[in-house]
């Protein structure tokens, strides 16, 4: 028994590998005639505004990315179906120092241009996706249907919770998403793809659970975490670990008869599932290209490794660990609006300390408090190890802050518990 325990997550690692990966590479057999119209929209859409805009002047939180969906469709388009293993592996592009990623995409597309630079450190798995869905649209077509996936994803994994009067878990996560200001994320395919898989996560890690069926839960998290890097650009990865597990943990404390199994250990256990499945693709990732290129790729991977983590590039100049947490902290709604968003948000803390020292209860689990915390503090420490990339990027990276803030509603949820009740004895006891 314990064998087959020990067995089961690297057959269902090297399983999930395989699926992804052919998938990836089947994309890549698309005739270039079937996206070649659409790809040109495409690149005509990309190109109607800068690469890097705010659609809220002066707001950071609303700042969209073109320049990192118009490499991924330059990449995407330039797949080459005579050896799909090796462009796959590659990831190659067209590209100019000149002009931006957009001018760059529509001059490949529209003149023919051989791709002329690589961007082998990332799977690039969103790319099938984009293959796939410039047979029937364009880009602007994909944010609509990410727009309805999304919004699809969240009513179904809400409903589970309210269906099963887990509400204040439903309310956390609602409160969660507003924080991350969720609605610009369908605009920018580089910002969607945790906000999808997060919610699917969650809703099998939920199901699983309320379903008793405990020894399956894992392996949600290990392919979450799989699914994760193959897909994302390195946005708010933290967000596809911590939905699914704050939730979890809440669902298992809400159930009848609740688990008996350690609570740390279990929290522990998820995490590492879903770290061997981030880590274990991306290294599968740089040993598989290295193996079809013929060449070692380490030394331009440890290049890009440290120069997020504390590299000066790309204008982060007088970047620490303190100043790239406070530039995401600062962009969470409504902190993100200036003056007025700041007082909003004075205001919120102060009311959400007054009630948890008012209205909290003798009888709330403090274990359940401090999981709750050292979870949500894990994107805090993912800003502190990639400093230099949290800094720069800020404007999409506080969405991670996302799963803090779901940590934080549920401890107030927690500690309050029938708080009110209480507070009104004592109003009685006063009178």
């Amino acid at each position: 028994m314990k064998i087959k325990k020990i067995i089961k997550y690297p057959i269902i690692f090297l399983y999930t590998a395989i699926i992804l990966v052919m998938l990836l590479i089947g994309s890549a057999f698309i005739p270039d005639d079937m996206i070649k119209d659409n790809m040109r929209s495409s690149a005509d859409f990309l190109c109607e505004k800068i690469v890097f805009f705010d659609l809220i002047p002066e707001v950071p939180a609303s700042k969209i990315d073109r320049y990192a969906d118009s490499i991924l469709l330059n990449i995407a388009y330039n797949y080459d179906i005579d050896d799909p293993l090796r462009s796959v592996m590659i990831s190659e592009y067209y590209y100019t120092d000149y002009q931006n990623e957009n001018d760059n995409f529509r001059d490949a597309v529209t003149e023919g241009l051989e791709p002329n630079t690589q961007y082998l450190r990332y799977w690039h798995g969103s790319a099938l996706f984009v293959r796939i869905a410039h047979i029937f649209t364009n880009i602007r077509g994909m944010y609509i249907i990410s727009t309805i996936a999304a919004v699809a994803l969240y009513g179904v994994l809400g409903f589970i919770l309210i269906k099963h009067r887990l509400y204040a878990g439903a309310i956390a996560l609602g409160v969660s998403l507003i924080t991350a200001s969720v609605w610009f994320v369908p605009l920018s395919l580089e910002y969607t793809w945790v906000f999808l898989v997060a919610p699917a996560a969650a809703i099998a890690a939920v199901k699983l659970v309320l379903s008793g069926k405990w020894n399956a839960v894992g392996a949600v998290f290990l392919i979450s975490g799989m699914v994760t890097n193959f897909l994302d650009f390195l946005t708010a990865e933290t967000v596809t670990l911590l939905f699914p597990l704050l939730l979890t943990i809440y669902t298992a404390e809400k159930i009848k008869p609740a688990p008996t199994r350690p609570k740390a250990l279990g929290t522990i256990k998820l995490c590492v599932l879903w770290g061997v499945g981030y880590v274990g693709m991306w290294v599968l990732k740089w040993l598989t290209a290295a193996v079809v290129l013929g060449e070692d790729v380490m030394p331009y991977i440890s290049e890009h490794i440290t120069e997020r983590m504390v590299g000066t590039s790309f204008g982060a100049e007088g970047a620490n660990v303190f100043a790239a947490i406070w530039r995401n902290i600062s962009c969470l709604f409504p902190l993100c609006f200036g003056g007025v968003g700041t007082i909003a948000s004075i205001v919120l803390f102060v009311a959400a300390v007054y009630v948890c020292v008012v209205y909290h209860r003798n009888g709330f689990s403090k274990a359940n408090v401090v999981i709750y915390a050292a979870v949500g503090a894990i994107p805090l420490l993912r800003f502190a190890v990639l400093m230099n990339h949290a800094y720069i990027h800020y404007f999409f990276s506080y969405r991670a802050l996302a799963g803090t803030i779901l940590a934080i509603i549920l401890i107030i949820f927690e500690m309050i518990g029938l708080g009110r009740a209480k507070h009104e004895a004592r109003k009685r006891k006063r009178a």
